[in-house]
C-alpha cells in the first residue's frame, strides 16, 4: 500500500479511505475501510470517463452483472455508486499479493501449486461465464494469493475499467503476452478467450516466463497470433491441459469446467511454498493492525410534535444496546401492546389463502370511526412460503403480518398498513417475477425481501431500478449490497467476530476450520481462519461437500486432537459431521454457524448434536434469556397465530415497525418509495429483538444483533448476547 495523493478523496461513499493499492489510466484503486470495520478496494473512475454516455451505461449493466458472480476464488462487488460524478465500486479486499509479485519475488511455482491455481481459477472463470460475463483480463496482476488459494479480481468490470487498452476505440481489450488470439485480432471475444488467458497464466506461473515472450506489443501481438507458445518447462503432468487451453481456434480449448476436471487433484497440505505463505500472513498482520475508525451513529431526522408513539419498539430490551434517544424518538412509550393487538384482531376478518391484508377500515369515510381516512402504505413480503425454505418464510410473513395489525390499529399512528406478499419458492425465477410485480406497483413503498439467497440475488437489480428499498431478515450474503439493500442482521463474515474472542480467551488446543464448499461457508470461515492466523493459533482448515463421506475428517479430528471443531455450513452437512465426530469419539467442543440454527439439524443428527455450540442472528422470543420485549412479542404471536413464535417472525415483526418509524418521522401526509429510501438507513431503532443501525453507503447492519445457543436435549437452548455466556 502506498500514501494517499493530496487529491485522493478522504471517504467515498461509507468508506474512510487508507490508502492506495494501484493506478491506471481510467482510474485509481484505493485501500477503504467502512464504519463497521471491512476493508474493501475501491475502484474510483476519472471524472472524465464518467461524461461518456456510453461508459455510464456499460458501467450500470456490468456491476449489475458482476452481482451475481458467486465463486470462492472470485473476489466479489461488495457496493458500488454507478451515478455518482465519479462512479466507482469497491471489491472484497484480499490481503496477498498478486501472482505477478509472487513469480517475480521466488520464480515458478512446483507443479502441485500450479495446478491447484489453475483448477481453482478455472471454477471462478466458470461462475463468471455462467453470469453471462466474459473476464477479457486474465493475468497475473489480476490474481491475487491467499493462504487458502487464489482469487480472480475485476470479474466483468475489465471492458469498463481496464486500463491497458491496446486500440483508441476499446474493440481490443487486455494485457499483451496474456490475451487471446481473437483479442489480438480485433474479433469476437467469448468464454474461450479467457480460457486462452488462463492458459497463458498457468505457463508464466510455472516457467516464470510470458508463453509469447515480451518486447514491444506489436511483436507480442503477432507472436500471439501466429506462433507456438513457448511452454518449454512447463512439468509434464501439466502440458497436455496448458497445450489444450493455448489451442489458437476458441473451439479447440476446453471449457471452466473441462480444465478444472482436468486439473482437479487432492491438496491435503499447503497449497504454496513456505516463503509466499508467510509472504502472505505478513501482508494480512499489516492490514489487521491499521488503526480503528470510530463508528458514526446515524440517527433519524427529528420528527414533529404529535401523538405519543405506542409502538413497542420502545421498550428497549434488558440485555440489548441502549435504546435510541435521539430528537427522532422523543415521545414517551405506552404499553399499550396488549389492548391495541386485542382491537386489531377484532376488526381483521383473516383467511388462511389471502394474499393482501387492507388495514384501518374504520378511518375511511362512512366507517365506524371518526375523522378522515389515513394513508394507506403497502409493504411487500417477497419469501419462499411453499419450497425448502416455507418454515422461516411463513415465520417472518406470520411477523409481519402481526405488525401491520397493530400499527393499523393504533389511532396514534399517520399511515395504515397493508401487506401483501409474493410466494417465491426461494427460486430465482419466481423471485424475479415477485420483483417486477412489487416494483411495478407504485403503492408498495417498500418490500422485506427474501428468505432464499438466491431469491435475493435475482431481486437486487429490479429493485434497484424501481428505487424500492429492500430489507433482508436472514440473508447475511457479503456480496448482496447496492443502493436500495439494507441487512438487517450481521453479514456471513462478522458473525464470526465473537468466535474468535471465544476461541482466544477459552480454548487452548488447536482448532479445525470446516467449510462446505459453498459461498456461505467460505465467507462465514474466511475471517476466522485469518484471524486466527494473525493471532498465530493453531488451526487447520479442510473443505468437504454436505454430501460427502465425513468419516476421513473426523478421524484427522480425533488422531490430531483437534480441540475444536468449527463448521461453516448447513444443517444437512452439519449432521453428517456431527454422526461422523460421535462415531469417531472426538470429545472436543464443535461450534457452528448461522445456517446450522435450523429444526432440520436436530432432526438429522439426533442425539449427536448435544452440545453443540452455535452463533445465530435470530432470537428465540420464548427463551428465557430473551429480551423481556421478545417475550412479551410471543405472547402476542401466540395470541394472534395460535402458537409460538418461530425464529425469524420477531425479525420480520421489527422490520415493519422499522419502516412504519421511517415513514412517521419523515412527517409527511403522503410517503413514497423515494422518501424512504434516503430515510431508512439514517434511522436507528430499538426492536423487539435487536437494536438496529446501518451505514449509510451500503445498508450494511452495524449493531451487536448476535445470539449464542447449546444444543441440549434435543433443542436450541439460548445462552445469552456475549460469548462470555458459553460454557467453558
Amino acid at each position: 500500500m502506498r500514501p494517499l495523493h493530496p487529491t485522493d478523496p478522504a471517504r467515498i461513499g461509507g468508506y474512510r479511505i487508507l490508502g492506495r493499492l494501484g493506478a491506471g489510466g481510467m482510474g485509481v484503486v484505493l485501500l477503504g475501510r467502512s464504519s463497521g470495520g471491512a476493508l474493501a478496494a475501491v475502484k474510483l473512475v476519472r471524472a472524465e470517463y464518467a461524461d461518456d454516455p456510453g461508459f455510464r451505461v456499460r458501467f450500470r449493466r456490468e456491476v449489475a452483472v458482476a452481482r451475481r458472480v458467486h465463486s470462492r476464488w472470485a473476489v466479489p462487488v461488495v457496493d458500488a455508486d454507478t451515478e455518482a460524478p465519479a462512479p466507482w465500486l469497491a471489491t472484497e479486499f484480499v490481503p496477498g499479493p498478486p501472482l505477478s509479485d509472487a513469480v517475480a519475488r521466488a520464480g515458478g511455482l512446483p507443479a502441485d501449486s500450479v495446478r491447484f491455481l489453475g483448477a481453482r481459477l478455472a471454477e471462478a472463470l466458470g461462475a463468471v461465464h455462467e453470469a453471462g460475463l466474459v473476464h477479457r483480463d486474465v493475468k497475473p496482476a489480476n490474481v491475487l494469493l491467499a493462504t487458502d488459494g487464489p482469487r480472480l479480481i475485476d470479474f466483468g468490470i475489465a471492458r469498463a475499467l481496464d486500463d491497458t487498452v491496446l486500440t483508441a476505440t476499446d474493440v481490443v481489450i487486455g494485457s499483451p503476452g496474456f490475451l487471446s488470439p481473437e483479442q489480438a485480432q480485433g474479433g469476437h471475444v467469448g468464454p474461450p478467450s479467457d480460457i486462452f488467458s488462463l492458459g497463458c497464466v498457468l505457463a508464466y506461473a510455472a516457467t516464470g516466463r510470458r508463453p509469447f515472450g515480451s518486447g514491444p506489443v506489436e511483436a507480442m501481438l503477432f507472436r500471439t497470433v501466429h506462433d507456438a507458445a513457448d511452454t518449454a518447462g512447463v512439468p509434464d503432468g501439466l502440458l497436455p491441459a496448458i497445450t489444450a487451453c493455448l489451442a489458437k481456434t476458441p473451439g479447440d480449448r476446453p471449457t471452466a469446467a473441462q480444465l478444472r476436471d482436468a486439473l482437479a487433484q487432492d491438496a491435503p497440505g499447503p497449497w504454496l511454498p513456505g516463503g509466499l505463505l508467510q509472504l502472505i500472513a505478513e501482508r494480512s498482520a499489516q492490514m489487521l493492525r491499521l488503526p480503528d475508525i470510530e463508528p458514526t451513529l446515524a440517527t433519524a431526522p427529528a420528527a414533529p410534535p404529535g401523538p405519543a408513539d405506542t409502538s413497542p419498539a420502545d421498550s428497549p430490551p434488558a440485555d440489548s444496546p441502549p435504546a435510541d434517544t435521539s430528537p427522532g424518538d422523543t415521545s414517551p412509550a405506552r404499553p399499550r401492546r396488549r389492548t391495541l393487538l386485542a382491537a386489531a384482531a377484532a376488526t381483521l376478518v383473516a383467511g388462511g389463502t389471502t394474499t393482501a391484508w387492507l388495514l384501518g377500515e374504520t378511518d375511511r369515510p362512512g366507517g365506524r370511526g371518526a375523522g378522515p381516512a389515513r394513508p394507506t402504505l403497502a409493504i411487500g413480503l417477497q419469501a419462499d412460503l411453499s419450497g425448502p425454505g416455507q418454515s422461516v418464510g411463513r415465520a417472518q410473513r406470520d411477523g409481519a403480518l402481526l405488525a401491520v395489525e397493530e400499527l393499523s390499529a393504533d389511532k396514534g399512528q399517520p399511515f395504515t398498513f397493508r401487506l401483501d406478499e409474493a410466494d417465491d419458492r426461494g427460486a430465482a425465477g419466481p423471485a424475479a417475477a415477485a420483483a417486477a410485480r412489487f416494483a411495478a406497483d407504485p403503492t408498495v413503498v417498500a418490500v422485506l425481501a427474501a428468505t432464499a439467497t438466491a431469491a435475493v440475488t435475482a431481486v437486487l437489480t429490479p429493485y434497484d431500478q424501481a428505487g424500492l428499498p429492500v430489507l433482508t431478515a436472514n440473508d447475511g450474503d457479503t456480496t448482496h449490497v447496492s443502493r436500495v439493500y439494507t441487512c438487517l442482521r450481521p453479514n456471513n463474515a462478522y458473525q464470526m467476530r465473537p468466535v474468535v474472542e471465544y476461541l482466544t480467551a477459552r480454548e487452548r488446543g488447536s482448532t479445525l476450520v470446516v467449510d462446505d464448499g459453498t459461498p456461505y461457508g467460505w465467507q462465514t470461515t474466511r475471517f476466522l481462519s485469518e484471524a486466527l492466523r494473525a493471532g498465530r493459533r493453531p488451526m487447520t482448515t479442510a473443505t468437504v461437500a454436505a454430501d460427502a463421506d465425513h468419516g476421513d475428517l473426523a478421524r484427522e479430528a480425533v488422531r490430531t486432537a483437534a480441540g475444536v471443531v468449527l463448521y461453516g455450513g448447513g444443517p444437512s452437512g452439519a449432521a453428517r459431521l456431527a454422526a461422523a465426530l460421535s462415531a469417531a469419539g472426538h470429545r472436543g467442543r464443535v461450534l457452528a454457524t448461522q445456517a446450522v440454527h435450523d429444526p432440520r439439524f436436530l432432526r438429522e443428527a439426533g442425539a449427536s448434536a448435544e452440545g453443540w455450540l452455535l452463533v445465530s442472528t435470530a432470537v428465540d422470543p420464548a427463551a428465557a434469556p430473551a429480551p423481556p420485549a421478545a417475550r412479551a412479542f410471543d405472547t402476542a404471536f401466540r395470541a394472534r397465530h395460535g402458537g409460538p413464535a418461530p425464529l425469524y417472525a420477531a425479525e420480520a415483526y421489527d422490520a415493519v415497525h422499522l419502516l412504519a418509524r421511517c415513514a412517521r418521522d419523515l412527517g409527511r401526509p403522503q410517503v413514497g418509495r423515494g422518501d424512504l429510501l434516503p430515510t431508512l438507513r439514517g434511522t436507528t431503532h430499538q426492536g423487539v429483538s435487536k437494536a438496529y443501525a446501518f451505514e449509510r453507503a451500503n445498508g450494511t447492519y452495524t449493531g451487536d444483533g448476535l445470539f449464542f445457543y447449546e444444543v441440549a436435549s434435543g433443542r436450541f437452548r439460548l445462552l445469552g448476547t456475549r460469548s462470555a455466556t458459553w460454557p467453558a
